[in-house]
């Protein structure tokens, strides 16, 4: 007695399938109304990957070095810390496990790296060219963007994406030079300042010169998702990996937190001059780059650390300008430079361990990039790159 009410059963979720299919295939700009139901438990057994430990003192010693006897302009590390690279005006170089690569040449203006996450692949903008090299150093194909270059980024599929002030003003190119998708505001004179973009690639937030942000999904389409006017001019972006948590820096040092679908979830002001922020890859904390634009000796070095809801956990009044900043995977560290020292915290704040740049490896920290679990560091400082780790 039981089947006619079983087939029924099946009819009715069939149907739900086939609508819920349907619906699939339009783009939904709107959180959902409903709450989502949890998807049910997996009994197969998973073997937690081993997480490496981090001695902070052991960490911060011993730094291998490149001099490049001017500004290192940018650094970018691989994943596993395998590839480093750094560029200068005119010279850069990747660090490899076997041997350093690219030492030879002579760039036009260096301004960028970007070394993919997998450490396959190696892009650098040099004046308005983008040149994608593979990790052996074969040039796989240069692209001349027309104008100026802004940003770039490298994924692992080999994807170089470029964002700058010649139409169009965000694109990527494969690896065979060919462009595979590009985008432009919808305002033509409008320039691509900065942009970041989930693990994936799949999802971008864009910062432009008309004061506003772009959310991006590279998949769909037309690409552009939904905008919002901010208060003044974009100074930073970035977007947790999974794509879910924005944040916003305007030169009004204010900064504005969004989720994937455009709403606003709090706006806080900094009480100083503010021109970066970094986030950990969750997006559940925040910390605050501060900048002496006036060189005032009344200016207060205040870098601080917030939680996702614009709470401050902490705040370090730095005794020097602060460098570079950064957050490890876990946010279980921390990393500030305050002139020629490079700190180490706890996400408490307590330091952990200070390396002091001596006079021959430069005069302050210019830039950084680590591994996810900051068990290996790219800085590039006045004149030089060290690795630490």
């Amino acid at each position: 007695m039981k089947k006619p009410v079983f087939l029924i059963c099946v009819l009715l979720v069939s149907a739900v399938i086939i609508f819920s299919g349907c619906v699939s295939e339009y783009e939904v700009t709107e959180p959902p109304k409903t709450t989502p139901q949890p998807e049910e438990t997996s009994t197969t057994t998973v073997t937690p990957t081993p997480t490496q430990t981090v001695d902070p003192i052991k960490l911060l010693s011993n730094p291998w070095s490149w001099s490049s006897r001017v500004r290192i302009k940018d650094v970018s590390i691989s994943d596993d810390g395998d590839y480093v690279g750094g560029v200068s005006t005119q010279k850069a170089i990747i660090k490899t496990p076997e041997r350093n690569l690219l030492t030879n040449l002579v760039w036009s203006r260096g301004q960028f790296i970007s070394v993919s996450s997998s450490g396959e692949y190696i892009g650098i903008a040099d004046n308005d060219f983008v040149i994608l090299y593979d990790n052996t150093g074969g040039k796989l194909h240069s692209y001349n963007t027309g104008g100026t270059i802004n940003q770039i980024g490298v994924l692992d599929d080999g994807n170089l994406i470029q964002g700058g002030e010649k139409s169009p003003q965000l694109s990527a190119v494969g690896v065979k030079g060919n462009e595979v998708w590009n985008w432009e505001p919808g305002i033509s004179t409008a320039k691509v300042l900065v942009f970041d973009y989930s693990a994936d690639g799949q999802n971008m937030l864009v910062g432009t010169q008309d004061d506003r942000v772009y959310y991006l999904n590279t998949e769909s389409k037309y690409m552009y998702i939904w905008f919002k006017d901010v208060s003044g001019e974009v100074e930073d972006v970035k977007m947790s990996d999974d794509g879910e948590k924005l944040y916003v820096l305007t030169d009004d040092n204010k900064i504005h937190s969004f989720d994937k679908y455009g709403n606003k979830n709090w706006e806080k002001e900094i009480d100083i001059n503010t021109v970066e922020i970094e986030i950990s890859p969750d997006g559940n904390y925040i910390l605050t780059k501060p900048y002496n634009a006036a060189d005032s000796f009344s200016f207060k070095n205040k870098v601080y650390l917030l939680d996702q809801n614009g709470n401050v956990k902490w705040m370090k009044q730095m005794g020097s300008d602060a460098g570079v900043i950064g957050i490890s995977d876990d946010s279980e560290y921390v990393v500030i430079s305050e002139g020629r020292d490079l700190r180490m915290y706890n996400l408490d704040g307590d330091e952990r361990a200070t390396y002091h740049l001596e006079s021959q490896y430069g005069m302050f920290f210019v830039c950084l990039d680590m591994t996810p679990d900051v068990s290996k560091m790219a800085l590039g400082t006045t004149n030089s790159l060290l690795v630490f780790g």
